[in-house]
Formats: C-alpha cells, sequence, structure tokens
C-alpha cells in the first residue's frame, strides 16, 4: 500500500467525531481522575500522609507549625508523591496490517482517537509503531492541542515488514520508563507463540495492558472461489490452493480457533482482550476499549 493521505484518513468528518468522542468521554468522567496516580512513595505533592520527626537540614516549609504550637515538638508533614500517567499505544504497522487499506485506515483512526480522548484527559500518550523494529515513536503532553502532531506522525509511519512482536516489546520496555497503560492495536497474525511471552513481560513491568484485536471481514471469512494464488504479506511467501466450500468452511472453523486462543492468552497474562472488527464504528471501540482498560471511568 502507498503512502496513505492525510485528508482521505483524518478529514473533517472524522475530526468532527473526535470531538464528540471526548465529550462523552468526558461525561464518563476523563481519563485517570486528574491525569495523575496517587504514589505509595513519600514525595512533596498536595496529599497529607504522615508524620515524622524533623531533623536538621529538613525543608522548614514542611513543618507542622500548629502542632509545634500545641506541644512544642517540631514534626514534617509528609505527602504522598503523585505523578502523571502515560498511555502507550502499540501500533502494529507490518505487512498484514498495512496489505489490507481497510484495516490500516481503521487501525490509524483507531491510535489517533485513542491518543486523543487519552490526551483530553490528562495523560502523557505515546504512540510507538512496530512492525520487524521499532520505529521512531510520538510522544504527546497532556493537551488535545497535540492532535495536530499526532495526527501527522500517524499518516508518515512507513508500514510494512514482518511482525516481530517480543523483540520489539524487549526494546519498548528496556528504552523507556513504564508506561501505566499500554493498549496493543494489531491484527496478531503472525505472532504465534510471541504474544505469550510479550503480554508476560509488560506484566511483569506492572504495566496494565489491553489488546485491540483489529480484523476485517476478509480477515473472518473471505469468501474468493477456485484456484487462487496467495502471497503472503510479511514473508511474500506464494502458495497455489483451491478455494473450494469445504476450504472456506475448515477456514471459518480455524478462524474461530485463532480467535479463542488469542482470547484465552489475554486472559491467562492478565491482560484485558478487546475484539475490533474494523466494520464496526471507531467511536464504540474506543470507548469500549478505553473502559475496559481503565482510562475512562464507566
Amino acid at each position: 500500500m502507498g503512502k496513505v493521505s492525510k485528508r482521505d484518513i483524518f478529514d473533517e468528518k472524522f475530526l468532527n467525531r473526535l470531538k464528540r468522542l471526548a465529550m462523552v468521554a468526558k461525561r464518563l468522567s476523563v481519563g485517570l481522575n486528574t491525569g495523575v496516580r496517587r504514589s505509595r512513595r513519600i514525595g512533596d505533592g498536595l496529599e497529607f500522609a504522615d508524620h515524622r520527626d524533623y531533623t536538621p537540614g529538613d525543608d522548614m516549609r514542611f513543618v507542622d507549625w500548629p502542632y509545634y504550637a500545641r506541644m512544642e515538638r517540631l514534626l514534617l508533614r509528609l505527602f504522598h508523591e503523585h505523578s502523571e500517567s502515560e498511555v502507550a499505544i502499540l501500533l502494529d504497522v507490518s505487512g498484514s496490517m498495512a496489505s489490507d487499506e481497510q484495516k490500516y485506515r481503521f487501525s490509524l483512526r483507531a491510535a489517533a482517537a485513542l491518543a486523543y480522548v487519552a490526551m483530553a484527559g490528562l495523560d502523557r500518550v505515546r504512540i510507538q509503531p512496530f512492525a520487524e523494529v521499532l520505529s521512531d515513536c510520538f510522544q504527546g503532553g497532556r493537551s488535545r492541542a497535540n492532535l495536530p502532531a499526532a495526527l501527522d506522525f500517524l499518516v508518515n509511519v512507513s508500514p510494512g515488514s514482518r511482525t516481530q512482536l517480543l523483540s520489539c516489546v524487549k526494546h519498548f520496555v528496556n528504552q523507556s520508563n513504564r508506561p501505566d497503560t499500554v493498549l496493543i492495536v494489531s491484527d496478531l497474525l503472525d505472532c504465534n507463540d510471541e504474544l505469550s511471552d510479550s503480554l508476560a513481560l509488560l506484566r511483569s513491568r506492572a504495566c496494565d495492558v489491553t489488546v485491540m484485536h483489529v480484523w476485517t471481514q476478509n480477515d473472518a471469512s473471505p469468501s474468493d472461489v477456485g484456484p487462487l494464488g496467495l502471497v503472503s504479506a510479511e514473508t511474500g511467501e506464494t502458495m497455489n490452493v483451491d478455494a473450494t466450500e469445504d476450504l472456506l468452511a475448515s477456514y471459518a472453523t480455524a478462524w474461530e480457533t485463532f480467535i479463542t486462543g488469542c482470547q484465552r492468552c489475554c486472559l491467562s497474562r492478565g491482560a484485558i482482550y478487546v475484539g475490533s472488527p474494523s466494520k464496526l464504528g471507531v467511536e464504540k471501540l474506543v470507548l469500549n476499549t478505553l473502559r475496559r482498560a481503565g482510562v475512562l471511568s464507566s
């Protein structure tokens, strides 16, 4: 597939839908409350946690002077440390995604919508494309004003090549600070056993993980009948098949097994699975995904 057009994918109609989506999300209690999470660590936040005895060299601003006036004892007020939350969107741009224009456009729109709602909820956002290796990422602050930059980034992503999920996840977790929420947008094709190991690695780093599993009607139920020459979108390998009705029925059974396997894999690794057929609306899927991921309250 050639380079995508920003105007075609992110047209005025879609941008208006994004604005409505953010408004709905806000009514549902946007983001993780205020875009910050309370840590168990003690720092200089605003929420009181405890006292400890004053020692020379402590910041006098945190002395509890009313307590000293009553008890003539110097105590230091301690506060919960707060840190901004981050949502990381791992976007599959491998050959199997890019070979289907409908699926690829849907995935770009889904990533844009996920990022927009998260930024509107005062979360920091990272969009990280991956295929055989990690591509350069987009990092946005806690503001919807970052949307144009995010859209420019998405339309300039270079798709293609094989899926190497596990090596990309290893690189992802080693190159940066731990995000609070990780959203994987992928068709999960050619991931094989790497999905389980990848989810386990993310969970071992205390990330909350949600898998947004994208597919098209052609993925789930191909309709072409007769002699076909098939070409792998990721490896270039070819295969000649006679697509009979019996073969298509067997494919349908295999597809259901594949979907069930993905669901069970996510469940076993503590990740949330969200099936995302591209025929459904982006808004509904995004709200459902963010709600189940805990980025939106119900």
